[in-house]
């Protein structure tokens, strides 16, 4: 039995881990050049910024690979408690505190390439993907600028420049219209050195509809600092040096000051391609059989949330409880991977509503009602470290959000609800260190 995996970023690395414990072959077809070394390249465009990995998707990854984490910090990387980030919310510093769940910090290049290294699957890189084979109602390979090669699995893993939809409709099969939100958020991103004793992340969060403006610094492997600068809205970082600095001396908070003594060591960078877009492949009619898709292919998430490589390890997993690769069962594959990017997709969408054009229709009970209870939860996170521990489980996908909707979590908010704790006031800010 043989499996084709398109592309071989995090998703597909993941997925071709899983898949060489029920298939005979696995092979990742990877359309860049690969040095082998941690470098940036074309096919993740957002590489050159800050990427978030969670700390469920952390656990996935260690359970794969063990030993991976201790493989990334002698390379440089940082391990940190997710819940001593200093992060600034429009309301102030969030009450920081030791949560017990261990924070991978790492630049995507660094964390990409060990995590390659360990993969058993060939990986055949410089190879174009131009379709799928079809052999009557089942793909039975793809296409390749150089031929064709067959698999009795293909899986799409090519990330948000994805062609599936293409291909299918090209053989007749028409995929429903994505759910789109787009913040038209975008951000620019420097690497510097970094001063001793800087803290290992410090971040500003954007939050609408008045604090478009935010960012982060990351520690990173060759005792660097990556400093992102952050806008929604359409309010994008410029990427010439004067204007990005300009940039960081707008925001509320310290960033700008923390890097007096730092060097810039590159240009900045931009990217705004932010949109997040969510198919519904399960409910396409006529899905082949022979056919899965995964990560950004199928979901594709904001970056300013962190959340694609760890919804792209959790469907990973469902490699291992399916077996079932005819047309039916790849329709209920891509059910259980829709499954898995749901509360993620709730959680970050609903966040970016907010900065929609008004032009759209107007939102429902349930958007309403879900964004009054974050504006409460901005108040809490400022005051209340038990709320705080929290929130970190959910974001971190460690917990499901059903765990904010319990009558012990509503007591607690009560209590920050007062006028003078409101979102929309500014407080003093003084500097995290």
């Amino acid at each position: 039995m043989k499996a084709v995996v398109i592309g071989g970023g995090i998703a597909g690395l993941l997925a071709a881990r899983v898949l060489t414990e029920s298939f005979d072959d696995v092979v990742v077809l990877e359309r860049d050049k690969l040095s082998g070394q941690p470098e940036y390249r074309a096919g993740v465009p957002q590489g050159r910024h800050v990427h978030g990995l969670l700390v469920r998707g952390g656990e996935i990854m260690e359970g794969l690979f063990p030993g991976l984490y201790d493989e990334l910090v002698q390379a440089g990387a940082h391990l940190m408690d997710a819940g001593e980030m200093r992060i600034l919310n429009p309301l102030g510093w969030v009450a920081s505190t030791r949560t017990g769940l261990p924070l991978l910090v790492a630049s995507r290049p660094l964390l990409e390439t060990h995590v390659r290294r360990r993969v058993t699957a060939k990986i055949m890189d410089d190879v174009h993907v131009t379709g799928l084979s079809f052999c009557g109602s089942t793909v039975d390979g793809v296409l390749t600028g150089d031929g064709r090669v067959d698999a009795e699995l293909v899986v799409d893993a090519s990330g948000r420049s994805s062609k599936l939809p293409k291909w299918l409709a090209e053989a007749g099969i028409v995929v429903p219209e994505p759910d789109e939100v787009d913040s038209r958020t975008g951000y620019a991103t420097r690497i510097y050195t970094a001063p001793k004793d800087f803290p290992v992340v410090v971040a500003e969060s954007l939050a609408s509809p008045h604090t478009p403006r935010g960012g982060i610094v990351m520690r990173i492997e060759g005792d660097r600092l990556m400093v992102t600068a952050q806008g929604a809205g359409g309010d994008h970082p410029p990427r010439d040096p004067e204007g990005f600095q300009r940039f960081l001396d707008s925001l509320r908070g310290p960033i700008a000051g923390m890097l007096a003594d730092a060097e810039p060591l590159t240009p900045a960078y931009l990217f705004a391609r932010t949109a997040s877009r969510r198919f519904a492949f399960e409910r396409t009619p006529g899905w082949p059989g022979g056919l899965v898709a995964v990560g950004d292919a199928v979901c594709v998430f904001n970056p300013v949330y962190g959340q694609g490589m760890t919804v792209a390890a959790m469907a990973a997993l469902v490699f291992r409880r399916h077996a079932d690769f005819s047309a039916k069962g790849c329709r209920d594959f891509q059910r259980k991977v829709a499954k898995t990017a749901e509360s993620a997709w709730v959680l970050s969408s609903n966040a970016d509503e907010g900065w929609v054009d008004g032009a759209h229709a107007p939102p429902g009970p349930f958007k309403r009602a879900f964004g009054w209870y974050l504006k409460k939860w901005q108040v809490a996170l400022v005051h209340d470290q038990d709320v705080f521990r929290r929130f970190v489980r959910v974001v971190h996908m460690v917990d499901s959000p059903a765990a904010l909707l319990n009558p012990v979590v509503f007591r607690r908010l009560a209590k920050y609800s007062r006028p003078d704790r409101r979102p929309g006031r500014r407080p003093a800010v003084p500097n995290p260190r």
